[in-house]
């Protein structure tokens, strides 16, 4: 059994955990719920041994865990997947899983063909698809990399695997393998610790079910005595209002706002973006699904001024000009794209040039102003953070995207490039964001959503494309369900 007692862990001014306590028990799979800043990965990471707690203790089968020792934790038996991947950017995937225990036993030098062999059985069972040999994992989406964590994590054959929104990135088709394993995993006698915001999820695969709420633990049930609807009033207090249905209809007779035609990008030899042409009108939300690695990342880095395209062209409002002051770019990797962690709040403000500028009196920059404006963006967003001045890195993640999603409506764009903007994050995050999308595209906005959640695209977007290899190509109505857009996905195109 794994036990934590007592659990309180504080950063400066903020308790992210008061009191504490958790079991599992072998052959279980318990799902961990609450709302961002709930501290349910401040408590993943005192399991996993990467932060050392104020105060109590944790136990696995009798023996005391050391804090703040990630090294004593493995040696326990105890693997984490977390929602940040936490990979050797520079380093190849072969490499990368090599510092787990793929390829041991080998000396000193890592046997990297047994690595990758051992990697391709596994991932054959996950139907996760790997990258080429020996790609260096900065090259590698979002979706990959966390592939790649849940291989690295299992190939340590853990008694305890804890897995932080494992699934936010998976494709359909992926998941239900994947669940299938934490079953199997359950089955063979370990325990499965499931942090995931998705309330059906862990209604369909947990034992049970513990709710965490400002640091403290709720409730702890089991599925079948509890509800999506009572579990979300556990979390945050209040039940969601259901959004209206067709808020983002098709925005005909509107103007074209963004308007991309013939776009190519070769990267490393290979065609990432092979003419890619869509518009997006006036008052609209189009969205754009597809599996990780499909040149949706790639995508979002050109409209970003990232990168340059090969061919194509990029016009904004008709005209084909500087783009980019007037496009907001919520990237998908928060903390590596998005934010500077060790940079305070308003500073990150400061990264997005058209607030820089404003920020700005004859080249000198107005410090006063940019915190002040910092602060009614906290307030606004509700981002639970001391203050302008506390760092990126103080924040949970879902109050790190919160604080992505201020920034780029702070710089007044004409559209925002959203990808995957509510990975991570709960139930009244999600809901904010929807809001605020919906708001901006009523005001005259374009909003191009880019999106791994069939659900949310479906529920907010009026046209919606699919990207496979590169290509992209528009949903017909008839095609708009989640097993056809799962198989649009998956490259079947007729």
């Amino acid at each position: 059994m794994l036990r934590a007692t007592g659990i309180s862990k504080r950063f400066s001014r903020v308790v992210a955990l008061d009191g504490v306590d958790f079991a599992a028990v072998p052959g279980e799979i318990h799902a961990l719920l609450g709302e961002n800043g709930a501290g349910k990965t401040t408590l993943m990471n005192v399991l996993a041994g990467r932060l050392r707690p104020d105060t109590g203790a944790a136990v696995l089968d009798g023996l005391e865990l050391r804090p703040g020792s990630p090294a004593a934790a493995l040696a326990a038996g105890i693997a984490a997947v977390h929602q940040s991947p936490m990979l050797f950017e520079r380093m190849t995937w072969e490499e990368n899983l090599a510092l787990g225990t793929m390829g041991a036993g080998w000396g000193a030098r890592l046997a990297l063909e047994r690595v990758a062999n051992d990697a391709r059985r596994l991932a054959e069972r996950l139907g996760f698809e790997l990258p080429a040999p020996r790609a260096t994992v900065e090259d590698r989406s979002m979706g990959e990399r966390v592939r790649l964590e849940i291989l690295r994590a299992l190939s340590l054959d853990p008694r305890v695997l804890i897995l932080d929104e494992p699934t936010a990135v998976l494709a359909p088709g992926e998941l239900s393998a994947f669940l299938g394993l934490l079953r199997r995993l359950r089955s063979e006698g370990r325990i499965v610790i499931l942090v995931t915001h998705k309330l059906a999820e862990a209604l369909a695969v947990a034992d049970r079910i513990t709710v965490l709420r400002r640091g403290r633990v709720v409730a702890t049930t089991a599925p079948a005595s509890t509800s999506e609807s009572a579990l979300a009033r556990l979390m945050i207090g209040e039940l969601l209002e259901a959004a209206p249905e067709n808020l983002a209809p098709v925005a005909t007779g509107r103007p074209v706002v963004l308007e991309i035609s013939g776009l190519t990008l070769d990267c490393r030899g290979n065609r990432a973006l092979d003419g890619i042409t869509l518009g997006v009108r006036a008052g609209e939300i189009a969205g754009i699904a597809g599996v990780e690695g499909n040149g949706q990342a790639e995508l979002v880095e050109v409209l970003a001024g990232a990168r340059r395209p090969g061919t194509g062209r990029i016009a904004l409002c008709g005209a084909q000009r500087a783009w980019t002051d007037e496009i907001a770019v919520i990237p998908q990797n928060r903390d590596i794209d998005g934010l500077v962690l060790d940079m305070p709040l308003w500073e990150n403000l400061l990264l997005a040039r058209p607030i820089r500028k404003r920020m700005s009196r004859r080249g000198w920059l107005d410090r006063a102003r940019a915190v002040e404006l910092c602060r009614e963006l906290i307030r606004a967003f509700r981002i639970r953070a001391e203050g302008p001045g506390a760092s990126a890195a103080s924040l949970s993640g879902g109050n790190r995207q919160r604080l992505s999603v201020a920034r780029a409506l702070a710089q007044n764009p004409r559209v925002i490039v959203a990808h995957n903007v509510t990975r991570g994050l709960d139930l009244a995050a999600t809901a904010e964001v929807h809001r605020t999308l919906r708001a901006f595209a009523a005001d005259g906005g374009a909003v191009l959503l880019i999106s791994n959640d069939l659900d949310e695209l479906l529920g907010l977007c009026g046209r919606l494309f699919v990207m496979s290899r590169g290509r992209i190509r528009e949903v017909r109505p008839d095609e708009r369900t989640p097993e056809a857009l799962g198989l649009l996905m998956a490259g079947r195109w007729h």
